[in-house]
């Protein structure tokens, strides 16, 4: 029998090499990195890491079996944030044009939490992929309390991790780019993925 320790140590691994893959959530804060700088795309990540361990908790609790039996609310979901994707994709392509100065200024802190819980929340693959893949890691011997705080928590700091690593490559990169005369590039290259994944989720089937 597979301990609770052995369960943990698969988990983490796993976690981590699907979490710090290219996904919508890692490409906004690249995105956001590249335009107002690590310090102020905190913002950012903290919303969407609050997003996720939201999600995480619904799938612990078992609420997501409420997105199976209503499917409607998980269509809900797809086309909300495909929908705000692309609006967020359109305004990164204008940004690019105008100094990320002046983006930051434009921008509040509020304004950038809610965006990336939004984009956290809505994301449907992100529902799917925790209402499968927690459950085979809960162990039944074990108070489900604990093991809920336990995986939320890791959850969330795996996520965070891995939305820094992104934020602080999309600084770097904008900042050489800068000093090649690209400035714009990044931005206008992360506006069209987000705008492309909004367009993939519409067409989708699930």
């Amino acid at each position: 029998m597979i301990s609770e320790w052995t369960l943990l140590l698969i988990f983490i691994p796993t976690f981590f090499l699907i979490s710090v893959s290219p996904g919508l959530s890692m490409m906004l804060a690249l995105s956001y990195g590249a335009s107002l700088g690590v310090k102020r795309a905190l913002w950012v990540i903290f919303g969407e890491v609050f997003g996720i361990s939201l999600i995480a908790l619904t799938a612990l609790l078992g609420y997501t079996k409420l997105l199976v039996e209503y499917p409607t609310a998980m269509q809900v979901f797809k086309y909300v944030g495909a929908f705000y994707l692309i609006w967020l994709g359109i305004n990164g392509w204008r940004s690019a044009k105008v100094n990320a100065a002046t983006v930051q200024v434009d921008c509040n802190n509020t304004d950038l939490m809610l965006r990336g819980f939004l984009v956290s929340i809505s994301n449907p693959k992100s529902w799917l992929f925790l209402m499968t893949l927690l459950p085979p890691f809960m162990n039944s011997t074990l108070p489900s309390g604990l093991q809920t705080l336990l995986f939320t928590g890791l959850i969330a700091l795996i996520e965070c991790i891995n939305l820094l690593i992104y934020a602080y490559g999309g600084q770097k990169t904008n900042r050489w780019l800068l000093a090649q005369g690209q400035g714009q590039l990044l931005g206008r290259i992360s506006a069209l993925m987000m705008i492309s994944i909004a367009i993939f989720w519409l067409i989708s089937s699930y």
